[in-house]
This record gives C-alpha cells, sequence and structure tokens, in this order.
C-alpha cells in the first residue's frame, strides 16, 4: 500500500506555475540535463540510477534512464521548464519540472517506465500526487527498477556502511522516540530514520508504529564517525522529507 493522498489523473502542465521555454543541449544522466545557454537542470520529483563516478559502478537501469530521457528530448526543438517553489538545489542547478510543448510531463513518462523513482522534497511538490501516480503504474506492472533484481528491496538488518547514496530498504521498526525537533524511527539494522516532526502526524496515522514492517527509498548517509554514533547511536541515517518516501510491502 503506498501512501497517496490523492488518484490524479495525469501530470497536467499546471497553470500555476511559473514557466519558460528552454533548449535542451545534451542529457547527462536520467534526471539532469544542460542547456544550450549552459545552465544546468534537475528534473524535479524523480530519481534515476546514478552513473558510475568517483570509483562507483553505475547502478543498475542508469544508462537505460538516461537514454530514455534523451529519446523523450531528442525530436523537441524546445522544452517547457516549469518552476515550483525553489529553484536551485544545492550543487547550483536549476530545479524544474520537463514539459514538451505539448503539455506531456517528462518525468512521468520516466516513472512509467520505471527507470526512475519518484521523491518529493518539500516545498517542490505541487505535482507529486500525479508523480507518485505514475511510479504506481510501473509498480504495478513490475517495469524497471521494480522488476530488476538489482533494485530489489535490502533488508535493514543485513545493510552495511558501504551501502550509502540512495537506496530501496526494507526493514521493522523497533522503537520510536521524539528529539530535536524531530522523530527518530529506528529500524532493524543499523539505520535511523530522521522525520520531521510536523509529517511524523501523517506518518503514523498511515500505519507506521512499532513492529510495523515499512519500506523507505531516499539517500543514505553514513555518520559512523560522527558524535552521535560515538554516543551509541544508529551509524546510518536516512532523512524521510514527505509521505511518499514510505510504503508498507
Amino acid at each position: 500500500m503506498w501512501l497517496l493522498a490523492g488518484q490524479a489523473l495525469g501530470c497536467e502542465l499546471p497553470g500555476s506555475l511559473p514557466r519558460e521555454r528552454a533548449v535542451v543541449a545534451q542529457v547527462q544522466d536520467g534526471d539532469s540535463v544542460r542547456l544550450v545557454s549552459g545552465e544546468r537542470v534537475r528534473l524535479i520529483g524523480v530519481n534515476a540510477p546514478e552513473l558510475a563516478r568517483e570509483g562507483r559502478p553505475a547502478q543498475p537501469l542508469a544508462q537505460a534512464a538516461k537514454e530514455s530521457l534523451k529519446q523523450h528530448l531528442s525530436t523537441l526543438d524546445e522544452v517547457l521548464l516549469v518552476y515550483d517553489r525553489e529553484r536551485e538545489d544545492h550543487y547550483g542547478r536549476t530545479l524544474a519540472y520537463v514539459f514538451t510543448p505539448s503539455g506531456e510531463s517528462v518525468e512521468a513518462a520516466l516513472l512509467r517506465e520505471g527507470l526512475a523513482f519518484h521523491i518529493a522534497i518539500p516545498p517542490n511538490t505541487h505535482l507529486a500526487d500525479c508523480l507518485a501516480l505514475a511510479q504506481t503504474q510501473a509498480l504495478s506492472a513490475g517495469r524497471g527498477v521494480w522488476g530488476h533484481d538489482g533494485w530489489q528491496p535490502i533488508s535493514t538488518a543485513e545493510l552495511t556502511l558501504e551501502e550509502t547514496g540512495f537506496q530501496r530498504l526494507r526493514g521493522q521498526v523497533t522503537d520510536i522516540s521524539e528529539a530535536g525537533g524531530s522523530v527518530w524511527v529506528e529500524l532493524n539494522g543499523p539505520l535511523v530514520l530522521q522525520v520531521p516532526a510536523e509529517l511524523w502526524s501523517t506518518l503514523k496515522a498511515s500505519g507506521v508504529s512499532a513492529g510495523r514492517m515499512i519500506e523507505v527509498r531516499g539517500w543514505v548517509v553514513d555518520r559512523s564517525g560522527s558524535r552521535a554514533a560515538r554516543r551509541g547511536f544508529k551509524p546510518l541515517l536516512m532523512q524521510i522529507r514527505s509521505r511518499y518516501d514510505i510504503s508498507f510491502p
């Protein structure tokens, strides 16, 4: 059961958000492009498997995601960049939804193919419901990452400190506590989830509780050398940004 707030019919071009036309010069990977102006654009709402970099091998389906994005954009003279509330990420890339001139969402197409995971990072969540629905279509059909052996969920009980970065994980909630303005949800194994206090009531109402098996998707950070780990807290941390990061297997 996926934590969806509604069943949107599709990712229609939103009339309430600012937009501009642009020309794509290069597809860099499955979720980012470079414009002819030199500007780098990170697609909002999706996270594609990573290509090989910094000595780490490519994740399964990374090249397929890049080629799919290329195919979606190859016949277009220009695209529509649609902006949400934040326009830049911490790498200095422009954040935008990418639409074809006829109003079709490129992010939704990637998600329906199973070549990206849906992510919703506040405050850029205007299209979160419809993108989540696009992902559910791929999940139901077992397409892409949802059917690939390399993307089956890792048990948190078997998680190691080397398995950082974006991960799909499954584990049992062993403890829930509040501290420092966050709710801390511990799973069996070395992982703890950090949940914003304002999000916790939504997750709790959805059924996240001690003893429950859950699936989480997000970025795992190794904090084994931190003060928290030295005090006996779990060495791996995942920040939960929205209700879409958690599901029930």
